[in-house]
């Protein structure tokens, strides 16, 4: 089923061609230019939830107004799972040599993807296999709306000799997928697929014994995920519409979706990774919980309590103090307040510390993103023996759960959050994933609680 799709685009098929063309000079190349104010409109008129099923990627922060929708795939690489970010930047760097672009700023081409927690790690899950190490696409129609303003804009990668008039039909063909309904995706069953991972009594135990191994000085803390499957049935909503309620209920968060085979990532995560605009890279230490309360009063004791606490105070810094550390290499300059700072979302209250600094020339936001992942917020300290006890206590693959997802330009600017609050969504099964941090002083019951209100918004929002 098409929707909407303009009435012109017969008529400047052509006319976009011969720019498409005009653009790469005769050589081979990547090339963006700017779609026609009307189709942009038309694209920007969809309700959220249709753009949201028909989009390979999004990128959505409801309370700042933005939306980056992209469809189809331009240009699609990916790593082997052990591959890491410092190949996809070396990747990227190659590629940003061959593409030109004629848009408009809002528009501009980009690279929307993520990346594996870890490289490392014992365990593959076959339902990870379509996601590789990382994964980058630039699509081939990308809708932007930042508040009033909206703007469209198509890539393809055109070669040296091709034809006015086969050019012209693979325009015309790339915007009406993106105004075209799809039909779900066809995958095998996700139980066919190896899902491990302890269950809540098990995981209670794995954190028992992380305390224990805090408590004899092998690491100062470290980060347990849970996984948890939810069988999905034909009352499941659509893709497209779990993301709307993500949106709705989490306005300040960004609200993510990569689809990778028959396979969505989707997510509304409340942390900031790194952003990197005009030479400004910011981020957030985001470590500590507490539940909110329908009671205004309870609600702020809550908050008081949770600022207060020694425990969640000391998972904090151990986050702050990480990131400063590894921003100082990058920037000339460093700044963050002393204190945190309550975030409060829908159902949760965190401290959070926001950080921002001046980059050295050169730096991208791969080179940010790469330094500072994983924070203790979601490996631990010091690093290397946190990463070490997850695998070993984890029993299972996080794959893209905590890792990094965004968008970057040819530029080398971006913003990438960490993938929290998210789900793999599969045919008739989503896995869902949580985690807490363990300090001294941590009790596996609590810290199972605090992964079941991690683990609320996902199943509310697939209605259950």
């Amino acid at each position: 089923m098409t929707r909407s799709l303009p009435s012109s685009i017969d008529e400047s098929a052509t006319e976009l061609a011969a720019r498409l063309l005009a653009l790469c000079g005769g050589r081979a190349a990547l090339v963006s230019i700017d779609l026609s104010p009307e189709t942009s409109r038309a694209l920007a008129a969809q309700r959220f939830e249709s753009l949201a099923a028909r989009a390979t990627v999004l990128w959505h922060r409801r309370n700042e107004s933005r939306l980056m929708a992209g469809f189809g795939r331009a240009l699609e690489i990916r790593g082997e799972p052990d591959s890491t970010l410092e190949a996809a930047a070396l990747e990227i760097r190659t590629l940003s040599s061959s593409a030109r672009a004629a848009t408009l700023e809002l528009a501009r081409p980009r690279l929307f993807g993520g990346a594996r927690f870890t490289a490392r790690g014992s365990r593959r899950d076959p339902a990870w296999s379509a996601f590789g190490g990382w994964q980058f696409v630039v699509p081939e129609v990308l809708l932007s709306i930042h508040g009033d303003l909206v703007a469209a804009s198509l890539t393809l990668r055109v070669p040296a000799h091709e034809s006015v008039d086969d050019l012209a039909a693979r325009v015309r063909r790339a915007i009406a997928n993106a105004f075209e309904e799809h039909p779900e995706p066809q995958t095998e069953s996700a139980t066919e697929a190896r899902h491990t991972g302890a269950g809540g009594s098990a995981w209670e135990s794995s954190v028992a014994t992380a305390i224990g191994e805090i408590a004899a000085g092998r690491y100062r803390k470290v980060v347990l995920a849970r996984q948890v499957p939810v069988p999905l049935s034909g009352a499941t909503p659509p893709v497209g519409e779990v993301l709307g309620r993500l949106a709705t209920r989490y306005p300040s968060c960004f609200v993510f979706k990569h689809q990778a085979g028959s396979s969505n990532w989707v997510g509304a995560s409340p942390e900031l990774l790194a952003s990197l605009d005009n030479g400004v890279v910011r981020a957030a230490s985001l470590a500590g919980t507490r539940p909110r309360s329908q009671d205004p009063d309870a609600d702020v004791r809550l908050a008081h309590e949770l600022w207060n606490d020694p425990k969640e105070r000391s998972e904090h810094a151990f986050v702050a103090a990480a990131l400063h550390e590894a921003f100082t290499p990058l920037c000339t300059e460093v700044h963050a307040p002393a204190q945190p700072e309550i975030m409060t979302i829908a159902n949760l209250h965190h401290l959070y510390t926001p950080f921002h600094g001046n980059v050295r020339e050169g730096v991208t936001i791969l080179d940010v993103v790469q330094r500072i992942h994983p924070t203790p917020a979601v490996g631990g300290a010091p690093r290397a023996e946190a990463l070490e006890a997850i695998d070993r206590l984890e029993d299972m693959d996080r794959g893209w759960y905590a890792g990094p997802i965004g968008w970057l330009d040819f530029d080398g600017a971006g913003e990438f959050a960490v993938a929290l609050r998210s789900g793999l969504i599969s045919r008739d099964e989503a896995l869902l994933f949580a985690g807490g941090g363990i300090v001294a002083g941590s009790d596996p019951a609590r810290e199972l609680a605090e992964t079941e209100l991690k683990l609320r918004p996902l199943r509310e929002a697939l209605g259950g």
